[in-house]
């Protein structure tokens, strides 16, 4: 990781013939406290993070290259030296060929799908898109393969858990992950329609997996297979009243992953066998902005994503999805509604530098019972709902290149469906400062 930062610092200087380079950097620092797990020695358990990060942007003719290095320290990852994105891109007209522009990003950056649901991830590949007046059209194909483990949020099978715990793995698990995006601005009454398509292809080897038809009596706690999934997606937004804007969407999710059953052609009556399973995704938001009182603005959001206990209609989304630094349950047999409310209290003044948020969400298991991504709920318990999160920001920007944000938090879970050393209120204060030269 030394010798990519040292590249991506050192490659605009020994390119000749071309203008001169932008580039800058920022020291961010986010400091606090939560409440402990039980059984630790102390109340209070410290959250502590430091990134010193880099950034450049060359114009070599009609492409420009984009990259950032960063060093994090945290306590749990000392040292962690990383190229965040580096990629060569171009951006031209293309009349001749009946669009407006033509792009082409190639390298490290950031992939997302329309609903922002699925994937929102850093990836390496290659990104298309053309743009016309009133549509535009995408297609992408990266890969996880060459990011570094710490900084990999897509975890989806058994041996993706046990590659976290392998010291020797430095690497994230290999997936090859294809996207297509379809945007019309103009559809009806001023609302925009995007379809997009994921496709995710688990690229792990062979000798790295458990073979389908392999017998046994138990389920082996190490036993694992490849986890492939396909989502369609749709997303309608814009505006239905002056100040006014929805956001809706919808995804289907569906794949295969390895699971211990009963098989009648087995010695011992179970083997491991692929099963395919079908999920959904549905959400929507209303947001009401207000600039005459004090730029505030209203936001009312809810989503449901199924799942049960047998994983037959289980929703699985790519790459995680916080609500919240306190408690957030992901996508996958579970529902959240919430509202937040947020306003710049020195509106209209000569310091307007401060913004606050206050927000609130409420949880649930869409079965009313089975397992979440949170290994906070019991998954024998029985029960819908899940507890609240409430939550606090206020953010400070005294000069363009300084800002500050205070975050305060906490859940309060129903106990009777929460494990017993998580029944009690969780909680978090932290102070980031964000220093950009």
């Amino acid at each position: 990781m030394r010798r990519f930062c040292i590249v991506l610092l050192v490659l605009p200087l020994t390119l000749t013939s071309v203008q001169a380079f932008d580039f800058g950097g920022y020291l961010d620092n986010t400091s606090g406290f939560a409440r402990s797990p039980a059984g630790a020695e102390t109340e209070l358990q410290l959250v502590q993070s430091t990134t010193l990060a880099l950034w450049i942007e060359q114009k070599l003719g009609a492409w420009t290259l984009d990259g950032r290095g960063s060093y994090t320290y945290t306590p749990n990852i000392p040292v962690l030296f990383d190229v965040e994105r580096l990629a060569i891109a171009a951006d031209v007209p293309a009349t001749e060929a009946g669009a407006t522009t033509f792009g082409l990003t190639i390298g490290r950056s950031a992939y997302t799908d329309p609903t922002g649901m699925v994937l929102a991830h850093t990836l390496d590949g290659m990104r298309v898109r053309i743009n016309r007046a009133q549509s535009s059209f995408g297609f992408g194909i990266a890969t996880t393969a060459l990011l570094q483990k710490p900084t990999n949020r897509i975890i989806l099978s058994r041996p993706d858990e046990l590659d976290l715990q392998d010291e020797q793995r430095r690497f994230a698990p290999p997936r090859l992950i294809a996207l297509v995006n379809y945007e019309l601005l103009e559809a009806f009454a001023g609302q925009a329609v995007t379809l997009g398509a994921v496709v995710q292809e688990d690229l792990r080897p062979a000798d790295q997996l458990t073979p389908a038809g392999t017998e046994g009596t138990t389920p082996d706690p190490g036993a694992g297979g490849r986890f492939d999934t396909q989502y369609l997606s749709l997303v309608v937004s814009g505006a239905v009243a002056p100040g006014i804007y929805q956001r809706t969407y919808y995804s289907l999710n569906s794949g295969r992953h390895l699971v211990f059953a009963e098989d009648e052609r087995s010695s011992t009556g179970f083997a491991y066998q692929y099963e395919t399973f079908l999920g959904h995704l549905a959400g929507t938001e209303l947001t009401w902005f207000l600039p005459e009182a004090l730029n505030s603005r209203a936001r009312v959001f809810g989503q449901f994503s199924t799942g049960d206990t047998e994983w037959s209609d289980e929703f699985v989304p790519l790459s995680p999805t916080a609500f919240s630094d306190v408690f957030t349950l992901q996508p996958g047999n579970s529902a959240h509604v919430g509202i937040s409310y947020s306003v710049r209290p020195l509106a209209g003044g000569k310091s307007d530098v401060l913004q606050t948020e206050l927000s609130t969400v409420a949880y649930f298991r869409s079965s009313a019972g089975g397992a979440v991504s949170e290994a906070a709920v019991d998954p024998t318990s029985d029960g819908a709902y899940v507890g609240t999160d409430v939550n606090l920001t206020v953010t400070a920007v005294p000069l363009s290149d300084l800002r500050f944000v205070l975050k305060g938090g906490l859940f309060a879970p129903r106990k009777d469906v929460m494990s017993p050393e998580n029944q009690e209120v969780d909680y978090q204060v932290t102070l980031q400062g964000v220093l950009r030269f």
